[in-house]
């Protein structure tokens, strides 16, 4: 029964990774319409955040929006840090190093993931899954430069931030594992779409763009990307943490989002990956089912001494 909880978890934070991959799409039609980087990270939290308080309070009244104090607490750390922060890390890094290089630097953080889940949670990795971890990486590369390393660009203050936006993307799976131990996820996650609103909206400025909010086309497009980016990814996300998995392997699951976006990009942008971003596309998949299956090892020598000494004292004791 356990198992089964937890192989839920696992396909919830997929599913997350699919909703998140989707944003691309929708980020950029809202582009189109003319409007800023922040403004589009902005609404994509802020417009989530009515949808569902009535979602909560439909479903259980006041008590769907009290929190415990540590609920709270963690709420903003994962609202401010890794969505508000993390969102302005990543576009400036964009801006300096480009999107390629941003990307990969952001999908370090399976390994941060992995080493933070070896201290935080005492989880281990097996030999093949630390192999997954690497050619997750790799497939990510290939995908987003699509074996064309030319488009890769260096700035130390770039770097930095690319870094430290994949440690935030990191740190938002142990601390949603940490946060949902106790609270209820659908709670969590409207307390922290609400911190992550109000972060973004200190340097997005929102009340200078009123505008924007009687534009069919933005409100329209908006609304989409915040349904699927901001309340139903992370509402997945946050629900499958809580379900008894890994840590370290639901970073590597929700990097599904790469593949979703990349693909979407090709379906509904007429974008063309090459063959390069194909073979990224088929290691990252298989990077994913090594994490998630169970390779039997064989026993040691020692094991099977062990064993047989057991089973050697046993006759002993039956005699």
């Amino acid at each position: 029964m356990e198992n089964r909880r937890t192989l839920k978890g696992y396909l919830l934070i997929f599913l997350s990774g699919v909703f998140w991959g989707l944003g691309g799409y929708f980020v950029t039609q809202m582009s189109n319409t003319g409007i800023s980087s922040l403004m589009t990270a902005f609404s994509g939290h802020f417009l989530s955040l009515l949808p569902l308080l009535i979602y909560l309070l439909a479903k259980k009244g006041i008590n769907g929006l009290k929190i415990s104090k540590k609920g709270l607490f963690y709420s903003f750390l994962l609202g401010s840090l890794t969505k508000g922060i993390f969102k302005l890390a990543n576009d400036t890094a964009i801006t300096l190093v480009g999107v390629a290089t941003a990307s990969i630097l952001m999908y370090l953080a399976p390994l941060f993931t992995a080493l933070m889940s070896m201290v935080f949670f005492k989880e281990k990795l097996r030999k093949y899954q630390h192999f997954a971890l690497v050619i997750n990486l790799l497939g990510c590369i290939l995908m987003v430069t699509g074996g064309n390393f030319t488009a890769l660009s260096i700035s130390g203050i770039g770097l930095t931030l690319g870094i430290i936006s994949g440690f935030l993307y990191a740190l938002n799976t142990i601390l949603g594992k940490l946060a949902t131990s106790g609270d209820d996820p659908e709670t969590m996650t409207f307390y922290m779409l609400l911190f992550s609103a109000t972060t973004m909206a200190l340097f997005a400025k929102p009340w200078l763009h009123l505008d924007l909010f009687t534009n069919k086309t933005f409100i329209f497009w908006g609304l989409l990307n915040s349904l699927s980016t901001g309340l139903i990814a992370n509402l997945l996300y946050l629900r499958g943490l809580s379900m008894n998995v890994d840590a370290s392997k639901a970073t590597i699951i929700a990097s599904g989002e790469v593949i979703i976006a990349t693909l979407s990009g090709v379906i509904l942008l007429s974008e063309n990956i090459g063959i390069g971003g194909f073979f990224g596309i088929v290691i990252m998949l298989i990077s994913i089912v090594l994490m998630n299956i169970d390779i039997p090892i064989k026993d040691t020598v020692k094991d099977k001494l062990e064993t047989n000494k057991t089973e050697d004292e046993l006759s002993f004791d039956a005699k």
